[in-house]
């Protein structure tokens, strides 16, 4: 299958990707698209499937003048989520990884732990992570829900569910092969410290710390 007709056929199957809007309105037009390839050299449709985790598509839209120009996006298998970040609690203080990323080839400054989304519930996924990366088992059910976060609304399609979890002993397990190599835990004051002086600058780390602290009192102490 070449990268136009997939494309297509996640028009089919995924209509809610490919919806109609007058701002940034899409070509769907195969003819147009396969011409519009072959007269620019540039790549169109589906040009990377890492399935399971995600595509890269490039579509095609329409400026006002009527000109054609490529737009990429990155979509996840599944609209509702794409996976997990969960905020390890022990006690009053919060566990954050020491990771090395791979896409910008350096250390991070901490992150919680986050996962793909998988055929599981969002809070099983949870639960998964949690075991998998700081060897810490918890009852999806103790999970509390924080919300919802969209990491990059100018290239992906994502959406992550943000969990709290009360754990006890925890260690990263050896030889994880994700880069993890060592967890850390800080004090709320602590934490706050670090965002602030630019240790930590992970999106989804930082987004889901505002979650909770949005949640304040009864609701970051109960189940949902």
């Amino acid at each position: 299958m070449d990268q136009i007709t997939h494309y297509f056929q996640l028009v089919k199957e995924r209509p809610e990707l490919f919806a109609p809007s007058q701002h940034i309105p899409l070509c769907l037009d195969e003819a147009t698209l396969r011409a519009f390839s072959a007269s620019t050299g540039k790549p169109v449709g589906v040009v990377y499937d890492n399935s399971p985790y995600y595509r890269v598509l490039a579509d095609v839209c329409i400026k006002p003048d009527g000109q054609l120009y490529t737009y990429a996006r990155v979509i996840y298998p599944h609209s509702d989520s794409n996976g997990v970040v969960v905020i390890p609690r022990r006690g009053e203080r919060f566990g954050l990884l020491s990771i090395f990323r791979h896409p910008p080839r350096c250390e991070s400054g901490g992150e919680f732990p986050r996962g793909y989304a998988e055929d599981l519930s969002p809070a099983e996924n949870a639960a998964k992570e949690l075991w998998e990366e700081i060897g810490a088992r918890v009852n999806p059910k103790e999970l509390v829900y924080l919300g919802e976060i969209q990491t990059d609304t100018g290239l992906s399609a994502g959406r992550v569910q943000v969990y709290l979890a009360q754990v006890q002993e925890a260690a990263v397990p050896e030889d994880n092969g994700e880069g993890i190599h060592g967890l850390h835990w800080l004090t709320q004051e602590e934490l706050m410290a670090r965002v602030a002086d630019g240790t930590i600058t992970d999106g989804l780390t930082l987004s889901a710390f505002l979650q909770y602290l949005s949640r304040t009192g009864d609701e970051t102490n109960s189940t949902n």
